[in-house]
């Protein structure tokens, strides 16, 4: 099974002109919005409501792939997965390379040489 059309896949094909052609009218106003400041953060509502409202488009111009439901993603991106390691400095490195791969969220606190991690997993990719 192919990954779903997500956020970036709807940022990258935003900026092909023949994709922004296939939109209806409806859209003309973010698209002038986006095409002022493509690589902006401001456009995520509009890559958002292009998921929810522009799937025979993307589904186009992704043939062989799905579009996320975001309500899902973001269930997912609610579950926590949280571990801590507790160690010497020195012994931090090797204990991180024991962790499983994929994205993870660290917060990093140290007392002297003692050092706490708090990992928490994340499944979620947009």
């Amino acid at each position: 099974m192919s990954r779903p059309i997500g956020l970036m896949d709807v940022k990258q094909a935003l900026r092909d002109k023949r994709f922004r052609e296939s939109l209806s009218s409806e859209f003309m106003d973010d698209m002038q919005k986006y095409l002022q400041n493509p690589g902006c953060a401001c456009n995520v509502p509009i890559y958002k409501k292009l998921m929810m409202q522009a799937k025979p488009q993307l589904q186009a111009y992704y043939p062989n792939r799905s579009v996320a439901n975001l309500e899902e993603e973001a269930k997912k991106l609610a579950d926590n997965s949280f571990s801590v390691i507790n160690c010497h400095v020195d012994e931090l490195e090797a204990r991180l390379r024991k962790l499983p791969s994929g994205r993870k969220q660290l917060a990093v606190t140290r007392f002297e040489d003692q050092v706490t991690v708090v990992v928490n997993e994340l499944d979620v990719l947009y």
